[in-house]
């Protein structure tokens, strides 16, 4: 869950009001919980770009940001990511390992020539020999070392198919996580707006004798208070850019900025991190169905299956000894003087083990092994995808009516509470604390919605990731 910084001071306790949330596209109702609602005071715009770029003792303030979508960060993962740059070598070692599966044995040239009496003299003496030997295989060992050797490259592209989805979903959680830590440093800067004008409240109303100095020197205790605020906020918005720069394969001192972070602003726009949450979700079981079918580890394990079935068809075709031929001719090299003429001829030689006291039981046994335990991984891991996927549903489910409570209820009635309490306490007839004390009941509400909406898009990110597949929206 993401954490919203708050403040721990009791007067400040969590102030909260947004520009961008007061002037809501929220479409509150003009009266909430039977109460008048009056205009929204108005606040300074703030922008992320005044920020006066810092040396190093601001390390935390972004400068020279650049601006991505989530569709780009998408691609750049699947190419640029560390996981996946090193994954994409293993493509290179399976295609490599299909080659030399493929491989025949090479022929040996066999020469034999001698030199001394042995050779030369008549009187037991050796010929010379000059010839080839060839392996041959049997059993099918070429045949299904290529089946087994194609089988694992299709395994490779399924594992790699499934670290990208891996890292697809780990990419859409930081996008939401920068999108959060922005929208939290305009609601940080607009909370300041809003207890600065309480602060100028309270110094007109102790100018005039209607109020303590205490009150005029709490408020401005708060809003002082705002600088450790916008510094936990900036350092959080650096840490999202680091951890997305690391995902994407970019330097970690690139500042990101999304394209998208409509949700926390409380629009109801179609956007690419996720659907508007009154949109009906699919039907559980067709999101199973497409789950069962879709799912990259689920292929993974279905694909280890055949591939350790594979090895069993080569192990067995170990247990058929191969067969070593070799011929050539032989000639002699005896002296003139010995009397006896020169003699040639030609010879042919069969080799081959003999099966008696090792038939490569102990390989068969193993590769069999291996693949009933590849069975019993996939039967777990389709278990898995079933529970994943009903376990991202509910969530998502409770995420989306989380969201519409906050939208329906609990932010119109925030947002009269706070505005009620402001103009109580200048026109008098309350204090400061019953004022401060609304706004961090409204802080709180729009801390918890934040949480709310991570959560959503969280939610939405695992349901893609229990499915394996992208939901269209």
């Amino acid at each position: 869950m993401l954490a919203i910084p708050r403040p721990v001071h009791a007067g400040l306790a969590r102030l909260c009001l947004a520009a961008g949330l007061l002037s809501l596209s929220l479409s509150v109702p003009a009266r909430a919980a039977g109460m008048d609602q009056p205009s929204a005071p108005e606040l300074p715009a703030w922008s992320l770009d005044a920020l006066t770029p810092g040396p190093s003792d601001r390390p935390n303030h972004p400068v020279d940001r650049f601006p991505i979508s989530l569709s780009k960060s998408f691609e750049t993962s699947y190419v640029q990511n560390p996981n996946v740059v090193a994954a994409l070598k293993n493509i290179e070692l399976a295609k490599a390992q299909i080659k030399t599966a493929g491989a025949r044995p090479n022929p040996q040239l066999a020469i034999q020539y001698g030199f001394g009496t042995p050779y030369t003299e008549v009187i037991s003496g050796n010929t010379q020999q000059l010839g080839a030997n060839q392996l041959f295989e049997l059993g099918g060992k070429r045949r299904a070392r290529l089946r087994y050797a194609r089988a694992n490259y299709t395994l490779t592209e399924y594992q790699l198919a499934d670290l990208r989805f891996d890292v697809r979903s780990a990419v859409r959680k930081a996008y939401a996580e920068l999108a959060a830590a922005e929208a939290n440093i305009e609601l940080v800067e607009n909370q300041r707006s809003l207890v600065q004008r309480l602060s100028q409240i309270a110094e007109k109303r102790f100018q005039s004798g209607q109020s303590e100095e205490v009150e005029t020197l709490q408020a401005r205790l708060a809003v002082d208070q705002f600088e450790t605020l916008r510094n936990s906020a900036l350092a959080r918005l650096r840490q999202a850019s680091i951890e997305l720069d690391y995902l994407l394969g970019y330097k970690p001192d690139r500042d990101l900025d999304v394209e998208d972070n409509g949700l926390f602003k409380l629009s109801l726009k179609r956007t690419e991190l996720v659907p508007p949450p009154h949109e009906p979700l699919p039907p559980l079981d067709q999101l199973l169905a497409q789950a069962a079918k879709e799912r990259p580890d689920l292929k993974a394990a279905n694909q280890q299956v055949v591939t350790t079935k594979c090895a069993v068809s080569l192990a067995r075709s170990q247990a058929i000894p191969d067969v070593l031929i070799g011929s050539g001719w032989v000639f002699s090299t005896y002296k003139k003087s010995t009397g006896v003429r020169q003699q040639e001829g030609a010879y042919l030689n069969v080799n081959m083990d003999l099966p008696i006291f090792y038939r490569h039981q102990g390989e068969i046994a193993a590769s069999k092994a291996s693949n009933q335990q590849a069975l019993l991984q996939a039967t777990a891991v389709a278990a898995r995808v079933d529970v994943d996927v009903r376990a991202a549903y509910a969530s998502l489910a409770s995420a989306r009516a989380n969201l519409a409570h906050f939208k329906q209820n609990l932010i119109p009635l925030a947002l009269n509470v706070v505005r009620k309490a402001q103009d109580s306490y200048e026109s008098g007839k309350s204090d400061l604390g019953s004022a401060l004390v609304a706004q961090q009941q409204f802080q709180q509400t729009f801390a918890n919605f934040f949480d709310a909406v991570v959560s959503y898009q969280n939610s939405w990110a695992d349901l893609e990731t229990a499915i394996g597949k992208k939901l269209d929206f």
